[in-house]
C-alpha cells in the first residue's frame, strides 16, 4: 500500500510546471549586437549591403538578415561581385588586413563592424611585436578571429596546449582568442610561469572577453544546480561550443540547440529543472521562443 506522500506525488505527477532557470548573461553580446544593428540600419535605408562571410556565427540570425536583403561574399574567392555601388560590412570577428585593403579599393564604402574587444587585442599583439616579443596565441587556427589576428603581425604561433610551445626565444608574450576557455588559458600561462627563470621577459595577457568569462561561470553554476542544461547557439560558434563542452563535463544531460524546434521532449523525462545559457551570437527572440515552449512541459 502506498504511503500518503507517494500517493500525493503520484496524483500531482504531470500537473507541476518545469522549473526554468535562465543565465543572467544571455543573448547577443555588445559586439554582436553592434554589428547586427549596423547592418539592419543600412538595409532599412535601402542600401546594397554585403558582408564578408558570416556577420556572426548563427544560422538563424543570418537567415533573417539575408531575407532583409543582406548579401555575402567569400573573401577567399579570387573574383568578387561588382562592389562599386555597394557597402561592405566587416564581420564581427574581423578579416585579414590584406582583404580589408582590397575591399577599400573595390567597394563604394567599407564599414568595420569588428568587435571592439578584438580590435583591442589586435592592437596589443602589434604592440608586443614592436617591443620584440615572440607572440603565442591560445586559440583555434582556422577561426575567423584568429585569421584576422595573424594578419596584423609578421608572425604569431597559434597553440591549443602548452606542449605546442617549443624552441622559444628569451622574450615571449601569450595572448588568447577572445572566445577561448579560461581553464585552458590558465593551464598554459601557469606552465609558462614555472619556466619564467629560463626567460628574460614573459608577458601574459588574459585577452578573453569578459562577457564570455561571465557565461562560463554561469554555465558551470546551471549545469551543477539543474537537472538538465540547454546551450543555445550556432553549431559553428566557438564560444557556444565552449559552453556546451564545459556544461557536458558537469552534467551529462546537456544539449546544444539552435532554436526551439531542435528540443526533444523526451530529454525531459524525470527532469524537474532546466538551466538555459546561450552563445554570444544567439538573439534574444530565440531564447524567448525556447522558454515559451518549455513552459508547456509538465513534470
Amino acid at each position: 500500500m502506498k504511503s500518503w506522500r507517494e500517493f500525493i506525488k503520484f496524483t500531482l505527477k504531470g500537473l507541476a510546471l518545469l522549473k526554468i532557470e535562465i543565465a543572467e548573461e544571455i543573448g547577443f553580446c555588445f559586439g554582436v549586437d553592434r554589428a547586427v544593428k549596423i547592418v539592419e540600419s543600412l538595409l532599412y535605408k535601402g542600401t546594397k549591403v554585403y558582408v564578408t562571410g558570416e556577420l556572426i556565427h548563427n544560422a538563424d540570425e543570418m537567415k533573417r538578415l539575408t531575407e532583409l536583403g543582406l548579401c555575402s561574399i567569400d573573401i577567399n574567392d579570387e573574383k568578387w561581385p561588382d562592389l562599386s555601388t555597394a557597402t561592405v560590412v566587416i564581420r564581427a570577428h574581423g578579416i585579414p588586413i590584406e582583404v580589408f585593403e582590397r575591399l577599400k579599393d573595390e567597394a563604394q564604402n567599407v564599414i568595420d563592424a569588428t568587435c571592439p574587444v578584438v580590435i583591442t587585442l589586435s592592437d596589443s599583439i602589434k604592440s608586443a611585436e614592436e617591443n620584440g616579443f615572440e607572440i603565442f596565441l591560445y586559440g583555434h587556427e582556422k577561426h575567423d578571429e584568429v585569421q584576422h589576428l595573424k594578419s596584423v603581425v609578421k608572425q604569431v604561433k597559434v597553440v591549443e596546449s602548452y606542449e605546442e610551445i617549443k624552441n622559444v626565444s628569451k622574450k615571449i608574450a601569450l595572448f588568447s582568442q577572445t572566445t577561448m576557455d579560461i581553464d585552458g588559458f590558465s593551464k598554459i600561462s601557469g606552465k609558462l610561469g614555472e619556466e619564467v627563470s629560463k626567460l628574460s621577459t614573459l608577458l601574459i595577457k588574459n585577452s578573453i572577453c569578459h562577457v564570455t568569462l561571465q557565461r562560463e561561470r554561469e554555465v558551470k553554476r546551471l549545469a551543477k544546480s539543474d537537472d538538465l542544461c540547454l546551450i543555445v547557439g550556432g553549431k559553428n560558434s566557438s564560444n557556444t561550443k565552449k559552453l556546451f563542452d564545459i556544461a557536458k563535463k558537469l552534467n551529462t544531460r546537456t544539449y546544444l540547440v539552435l532554436d526551439s524546434t531542435e528540443i526533444n521532449e523526451k530529454w525531459f523525462d524525470s527532469v524537474q529543472s532546466v538551466g538555459i545559457c546561450s552563445g554570444t551570437s544567439t538573439p534574444q527572440r530565440i531564447i524567448n521562443d525556447i522558454v515559451e515552449r518549455l513552459r508547456t512541459f509538465k513534470i
